[in-house]
């Protein structure tokens, strides 16, 4: 037995994979990711893609139906494997579902649907008196394999009948949150509490079944858990803990309220009502990406509508992180033009990165994948200081 995990990296497949939670983040195929992402990202999958999605699960259902209830027949199986590879094409480019291994899922069809292998499932049906997964001897490689297989088509049943029912609960939630106002840790976790303890909500989430082999949405996901030793985003050893998941709806439940534990929450734009993510309780209204009918950032059609609240500069994404830079920025200024020991940099060079800063903080109310993946990277001091000098042409 293993008191603590050891392996570097969690699996990320669809039918079983790990998560590595330490601090305010996560960590899924060696992916670090904010908590709540998960979440934010299904609220922003596209209603048409995600009916489709739903649509192709429902579909492979009937056909695992078929499964159980039919004798085996190779055109069924050839079905199966077509539906499983129509469900992949469709969400392998979406978040979340790009975070995960799609490499390893295409190469899990083929090792249980391609034609050789579907030409030994029908070598072994044949070999027994009734052609039928439930009628398969216990205690056979057959068993285990047959096992592995239906495990590996209904988690893909699952992936698309739980998206589709947790979009709904979620865009419910967070609708109402962003209507309430709700921002700081206390307020949202008075506000969950009322949310999922009304009787109203929760007859509403008893009636989400979308298919027979699927569950009601839980607030109780079944996982295992483990501690695990790993390095945070800043390289640091620390213990965390490893959620061992075997579906989906556990994973977004999990991620849901794990994020706003942490203060972490989606939050609708007043202007294009889709969701921006938010780490901290400022008041930002509008999201930084470009709006496509008017070429510019939502809070800059905002600032230019009538009788539309106006975001103040300090509640725009990463506006204490510019706060911060700048002020170091101007002390390293002052220190220089009072000719102090502990100054560092010239003067110019200190404009400059405040100018960077500046043009830093702009990008990342406009480009949200830039203020995710790159921003607090571009405003770390050293990092500031040496484009400066690039630009400057100075060592």
């Amino acid at each position: 037995m293993r008191l603590i995990e050891t392996k570097p990296i969690g699996d990320a497949n669809f039918y079983k994979f790990s998560v590595d939670f330490i601090g305010d983040d996560f960590i899924l195929g060696g992916k670090t990711l904010p908590l709540g992402i998960i979440t934010h990202d299904i609220l922003n999958i596209p209603a048409d893609k995600l009916l489709s999605i739903f649509k192709t699960g429902d579909k492979l259902n009937d056909l695992y139906n078929r499964l159980n209830a039919e004798n085996y027949y190779d055109e069924l199986f050839i079905k199966i494997r077509e539906t499983i590879l129509e469900i992949i094409k469709l969400i392998k480019k979406i978040k979340p579902f790009s975070y995960f291994s799609i490499k390893d899922e295409y190469n899990h069809v083929e090792e249980l649907f391609d034609d050789s292998k579907i030409e030994m499932w029908k070598r072994s049906f044949a070999s027994m008196p009734i052609p039928n997964i439930n009628f398969i001897p216990e205690d056979t490689a057959m068993y285990d394999n047959v096992i592995v297989l239906t495990e590996f088509i209904k988690s893909y049943i699952y992936l698309c009948a739980d998206t589709f029912n947790f979009y709904k609960v979620a865009m419910m939630y967070f609708v109402n949150l962003t209507e309430n106002g709700f921002r700081d840790k206390v307020l949202l976790a008075g506000f969950t509490k009322e949310f999922f303890g009304s009787e109203q909500v929760l007859g509403w989430i008893e009636e989400l079944n979308a298919t027979e082999i699927t569950h009601n949405f839980t607030l109780e996901p079944g996982v295992w858990m483990a501690p695990v030793v790993l390095k945070n985003k800043d390289g640091l050893t620390m213990l965390g803990r490893r959620i061992h998941f075997d579906r989906m709806l556990n994973f977004y439940v999990t991620d849901m309220f794990e994020g706003l534990a942490a203060g972490h929450y989606s939050w609708q734009c007043g202007i294009c009502h889709k969701f921006f993510f938010m780490t901290t309780a400022h008041n930002q209204l509008y999201c930084s990406t470009v709006n496509p009918e008017y070429g510019v950032p939502c809070a800059y059609v905002a600032k230019n509508k009538l009788n539309m609240p106006k975001q103040k500069k300090k509640d725009g994404y990463g506006h204490d992180i510019w706060q911060k830079r700048y002020n170091s920025l101007r002390n390293e200024k002052s220190k220089t033009k009072n000719g102090l020991p502990s100054a560092k940099y010239d003067i110019d060079v200190c404009d400059k990165a405040i100018e960077l800063a500046k043009r830093h903080y702009e990008d990342a109310q406009i480009d949200f994948d830039y203020a995710q993946n790159q921003y607090e990277q571009d405003m770390i001091l050293v990092n500031l200081i040496s484009e400066a000098k690039r630009l400057l042409g100075k060592k």
